[in-house]
């Protein structure tokens, strides 16, 4: 008979086994910690790039605003320059109606001047000027007329009427009546 010890080979097999076992345990659990710590890395990370694209949304949002806050304001401005404007066509406007009397008094009174007539009447009424006066000569009418014309205080078509009557001596007393608008547009 053969004997064999079989008690051997079976805690030989265990003691391998219990080793192979704790290599495969060891294995895990450091495969584990590996896997446990790369994404701790992994999340780390991802919370600073979470930041960081947060910081950067926070940047724009508050740029944002402030552009946001530019445009109304150059709305605004661009309003107040169109009522700047509007406003300063109107005192414009309201400076040249203002000027245009005093240029045709002025032109009305300087150019009588040298000139044989005297004016009885000047009447400024919607922009409608009307002089009457009285000269001892047509002629002398007829340069008041071309004076005015020529210095610009006349410069749109003139109604002009003349009236003869006799004068104290005998002379011939013209009356006359000119009649024109401020502006380019022809009177009547």
């Amino acid at each position: 008979m053969i004997e064999m010890n079989l008690a051997r080979q079976l805690h030989g097999t265990s003691t391998k086994n219990i080793f192979s076992t704790r290599s495969f345990v060891v294995l895990g659990v450091v495969s584990f910690l590996v896997v446990v710590t790369a994404s701790w890395w992994w999340i780390q990370i991802q919370q600073q790039e979470l930041e960081y694209l947060l910081q950067e949304k926070s940047i724009q949002v508050q740029s944002l605003t402030d552009m946001h806050t530019t445009l109304n304001q150059l709305q605004r401005y661009q309003e107040e320059k169109v009522l700047l404007s509007e406003s300063l066509q109107v005192i414009h406007a309201q400076e040249l109606n203002k000027k245009q009397p005093m240029v045709v008094l002025d032109g009305v009174s300087r150019n009588v001047d040298g000139l044989d007539i005297w004016l009885d009447r000047v009447q400024i009424i919607d922009q409608v000027v009307e002089l009457q006066g009285q000269s001892f000569s047509l002629q002398e009418i007829g340069k008041y007329i071309d004076v005015l014309e020529s210095q610009q205080v006349i410069t749109s078509l003139p109604v002009i009427e003349i009236l003869d009557q006799q004068g104290r001596d005998r002379e011939k007393l013209f009356s006359f009546m000119i009649r024109f608008a401020l502006g380019p547009h022809v009177t009547t």
